[in-house]
């Protein structure tokens, strides 16, 4: 006896991520470690709401358009297409960037400015059972009954 044949009416299914990742504030556990091991001159990739340190950008006065050169700076960028540019910027500027950053190991801009370089550290974060809780962007907690951000996060550090 076969089986009967599973029909998915076309357009039909969805996959969306636990939650908008939309201006998140870092989870406090990874800025407490990374605070303490680094003197931080500027959050690159903030809001007003959101900013971790006095010196930032948001996305109105673009980061990317200013100079990094001389800056020990965290790197928060959403997650969306633009992250090799923020990651591109590092590679041409002179200072620390420390990022966090999803763990895509197979992306252009992982193999381009991050894997086997000298100057680079990576280490990735294990998962909490229940994802990785981003703050709201009021740094207020997110909804705790929900499942966090479960894909896999990297720190990585490129010193120029």
């Amino acid at each position: 006896m076969t089986e009967p044949t599973r029909v998915i009416e076309k357009n039909t299914l969805s996959f969306t991520c636990s939650k908008s990742m939309k201006y998140l504030r870092t989870p406090v556990d990874i800025w407490e470690t990374l605070k303490n091991k680094y003197d931080f001159t500027i959050d690159i990739c903030a809001s007003d709401a959101n900013h971790l340190l006095p010196r930032y950008y948001t996305k109105e006065n673009d980061g990317l358009k200013h100079s990094w050169d001389g800056e020990i700076a965290y790197v928060h960028p959403l997650f969306d297409g633009k992250i090799g540019k923020f990651v591109e910027k590092a590679s041409k500027s002179k200072g620390t960037f420390v990022f966090l950053l999803p763990a895509s190991v197979h992306t252009k801009y992982f193999h381009d400015y991050f894997y086997k370089k000298p100057n680079v550290e990576i280490e990735f974060l294990r998962k909490p059972v229940k994802g990785f809780r981003f703050l709201n962007d009021d740094g207020s907690a997110d909804d705790q009954t929900s499942i966090g951000y479960i894909k896999a996060l990297m720190i990585c550090v490129m010193r120029n």
